[in-house]
């Protein structure tokens, strides 16, 4: 099995270019973990599992479950509206529950987003500093009615962590999570300016890898500011898969899809997304970093866990994952029935949409239906009135939904282990005062 995995590793890679570190543990087993590639290709050095990389939104995981320990702690309750703990927020963010931050249903703009927050990339912003960019943009719905997935949130949850503890964020982060589970090789900026062992991050332009900008860990803070190391993360998989940190009540919140009021249900919980591949259920959860792609998927029925660093932006964290669990688990094959179009109401799909760093076009030409998304158009395939899947990759479904005055207003794209939302460019953001 070793060799196979290596095999397909090694495949995914450029010769003498960036790197990967892989994890897989099953019931409870480290069945593989072994790096691949290069951690700086400057000096030449190779990736081992004690290479540290940045985590990106991986980071939200542990701000989930600081949140949950001080729960338990009494010292917060999730239910808690965000006034209780921050007094001086802005009067429109008085229904924000300490939950709709949790499970981005807040209704907050994403932060990283803001052109102000990019053209300062290069900075060392503070928490309170990132949160007064967004403190005065009107939300984009009223809080817990719907969701768009950002870093606003867990940004104020950080402040949260920050107000209840007395402590900064990342100090309680290591006093209540990383001491306790011996993760010793995990870091922040802030508080260990120079990190041994990290990997360079690297892009492709023009087909030429080069090192990635300069771009500040720092000023993600609560939401994507961790550096960990593939030794670290599979100790957090071992406290999360033995309830190490938190009882198995207090933790199954983490791990629990969300209904919205209107009985939608949202493939996400606290700093975890749900989804099916093939007739097996997952939780996941990928990060990305300038220069820095992470993924961790956990397929639930074979108690099967894979975690992916590298120090390459265009490094197929998802791909590599499916082609790895394959190995283990017995995936059933794609049964799509394609439909007639005849039932398809084409006013209703057609139109713009937009999603957090992109926009989509859906549109007839020559009796097709075509998505296009930047340069990309594909072709779409109904499989049911409203679901449709791509003519080149069944394992990719588009959901249109919320119907209103004939037209859907709402795009759900589910790939095999993330999903994102999309709404339709007409539908006009909610003003609270």
């Amino acid at each position: 099995m070793r060799q196979t995995i290596n095999t397909l590793v090694k495949a995914r890679l450029k010769a003498n270019g960036p790197g990967t570190a892989i994890g897989i543990i099953q019931r409870g087993t480290l069945l593989h973990n072994q790096g691949y590639g290069l951690a700086s290709l400057e000096w030449n050095v190779p990736v081992t599992p004690n290479t540290v990389f940045r985590i990106a939104s991986l980071t939200k995981q542990f701000t989930a479950m600081a949140i949950l320990i001080l729960q338990m702690q009494g010292r917060l309750n999730i239910e808690d509206h965000l006034s209780l703990h921050l007094p001086a927020c802005p009067s429109a963010w008085q229904e924000i529950r300490l939950r709709h931050l949790l499970s981005h249903t807040s209704g907050l703009i994403n932060v990283s987003e803001l052109a102000e927050f990019q053209n300062r990339a290069a900075q060392h912003l503070s928490l309170e500093e990132v949160i007064a960019l967004f403190k005065h943009i009107p939300l984009l719905f009223e809080p817990g009615t719907d969701f768009f997935y950002g870093n606003s949130g867990y940004h104020l949850l950080g402040l949260v962590i920050e107000q209840v503890t007395q402590m900064r964020y990342e100090e309680f982060i290591r006093y209540a999570i990383l001491k306790p589970l011996g993760m010793q090789n995990s870091y922040f900026q802030c508080t260990t300016p120079i990190i041994p062992n990290r990997a360079s991050g690297y892009i492709t332009q023009d087909e030429t890898i080069v090192p990635a900008p300069y771009v500040s860990n720092i000023s993600t803070h609560s939401s994507g500011a961790m550096e960990s190391t593939l030794h670290d993360l599979v100790l957090w998989e071992r406290a999360l898969h033995n309830h190490t940190l938190v009882d198995a009540e207090t933790q199954r919140l983490m791990f629990t899809p969300l209904r919205l009021p209107d009985g939608r249900c949202v493939e996400y919980g606290f700093g975890w997304s749900f989804s099916t591949y093939r007739g097996k259920s997952l939780t996941c959860h990928g990060g990305w970093a300038n220069g820095y792609r992470t993924l961790v998927a956990r397929f639930l029925e074979d108690d099967l866990t894979i975690i992916i660093l590298s120090n390459s932006r265009e490094f197929s964290t998802e791909r590599i994952a499916l082609e790895l669990a394959a190995q283990y688990i017995d995936f059933a094959p794609i049964t799509r029935q394609e439909l007639s179009r005849e039932i398809i109401s084409l006013q209703k799909i057609v139109g713009h949409y937009d999603m957090p760093g992109s926009h989509i076009e859906v549109f007839e030409r020559e009796e097709r239906i075509l998505l296009r998304k930047g340069v990309k158009e594909i072709t779409l395939l109904p499989v049911s009135e409203n679901v449709f899947v791509p003519e080149s990759d069944h394992d990719v479904t588009y959901h249109f939904s919320q119907e209103r005055n004939g037209a859907f207003h709402s795009l759900v794209i589910t790939y095999p282990l993330h999903f994102a939302v999309a709404k339709r460019q007409s539908a006009n953001m909610i003003a609270i005062d």
